[in-house]
């Protein structure tokens, strides 16, 4: 039987420490989840405490989508005293998420038994600890901390360049391999690399993020929830939203190798660094497009608006993290303001 409280009760959580909210009469501890508030933390503090029932339908704030309440009936803690029951159309679907995966267990193996709701479940997402492995080691390969990215990307973008300039071999230094790039080349391939970048991030949350796999098949199941559909299922996890460096390296060197054969080394060398520096600005933003709070108006600001808009509004559109420049002539970019984005 479900807690019954006051109103005055829930008036004394009214702090990002013990935040409590009432929805419907029905009582929501949403402490653990102010951090990531798709809409930031500082669009909550007024309200906690308080009754946020017509906040929640209004679009005076923000717009907020069927997963926004999908999401908030996980902090459910109780109820008022002059609650009456009501049919809850957001809460209702065909399938509950305990009948299908057992989250205590490694996700992996089960994914795929999914089979045809998969689609519809995928892009259902929770607030819970994801665990993909048995073994402790395999899984700590699956987890990044955003601070690693720059710490192993960076240096190597640069030790890229000296190998350009100096045309050396990257593993026996005294012999030569290939003509080296001037300075003034390196300077100008570098942003060039960075705009390929674009266009790679794009290609792949596109075509390979977001490949629909067929519901009768568990492989193809199982290599979309490992390759980005654990990100639309847990986006709020932290240690998933940024690549780990060994699946990193093994997507590049896919494009690396290839590349240097159809262009001169060097200025593969050249534009592959330029290529890390885009893909580790890529990384951190989409980290901070998650859990940072810009400062409104500003251009990320705008991003964050148009990434949470990808999650909860159309994730069929809106594919560019870093910047929606090719969102525009490929005709996938998703015409949204701060207004419309689907807080929790």
């Amino acid at each position: 039987m479900a807690t019954v409280y006051s109103r005055e009760d829930v008036s004394k959580h009214d702090n990002l420490d013990d935040a409590w909210v009432i929805v419907d009469q029905r009582v929501f501890d949403v402490t653990s989840f102010l951090d990531t508030h798709p809409g930031g933390l500082s669009i909550t503090e007024e309200y906690l405490g308080g009754d946020i029932s017509s906040l929640l339908r209004s679009d005076d704030v923000h717009r907020h989508s069927a997963t926004a309440f999908e999401v908030l009936e996980q902090y459910c803690v109780g109820k008022l005293a002059e609650y009456k029951e009501k049919k809850n159309k957001h809460a209702e679907k065909e399938w509950k998420e305990e009948e299908l995966v057992d989250w205590s267990k490694p996700m992996l193996w089960q994914v795929a038994r999914v089979g045809s709701l998969y689609k519809e479940w995928v892009h259902t997402p929770v607030h819970r600890p994801l665990r993909l492995f048995h073994s402790d080691y395999i899984e700590l390969l699956t987890k990044c901390p955003w601070w690693v990215i720059p710490i192993v990307w960076i240096p190597f973008s640069f030790y890229m360049c000296s190998l350009a300039l100096t045309g050396a071999h990257p593993f026996i230094p005294w012999l030569s391999a290939g003509h080296p790039v001037s300075p003034v080349l390196l300077v100008a391939l570098l942003p060039l690399g960075v705009l390929i970048w674009t266009l790679i991030e794009y290609s792949l949350h596109r075509f390979v993020f977001h490949l629909d796999p067929p519901p009768k098949s568990p492989s193809w199941i199982t290599f979309h929830f490992v390759i980005h559909g654990l990100h639309h299922k847990v986006p709020f996890d932290q240690m998933r939203l940024v690549f780990p460096p060994v699946p990193a390296s093994i997507i590049m060197l896919m494009i690396y190798v290839p590349g240097i054969h159809i262009i001169p080394l060097n200025i593969g060398r050249a534009l592959f660094a330029g290529g890390l520096l885009g893909y580790v600005f890529y990384d951190l933003t989409h980290y901070y497009l998650h859990h940072g709070s810009p400062k409104p108006g500003s251009y990320f600001a705008s991003l964050k608006t148009y990434h949470v808009a990808h999650h909860y509004i159309d994730y069929n559109l809106g594919f560019g993290i870093s910047s929606k420049l090719w969102d525009i002539p490929f005709g996938t970019l998703l015409n949204v303001t701060s207004d419309d984005v689907p807080n929790k």
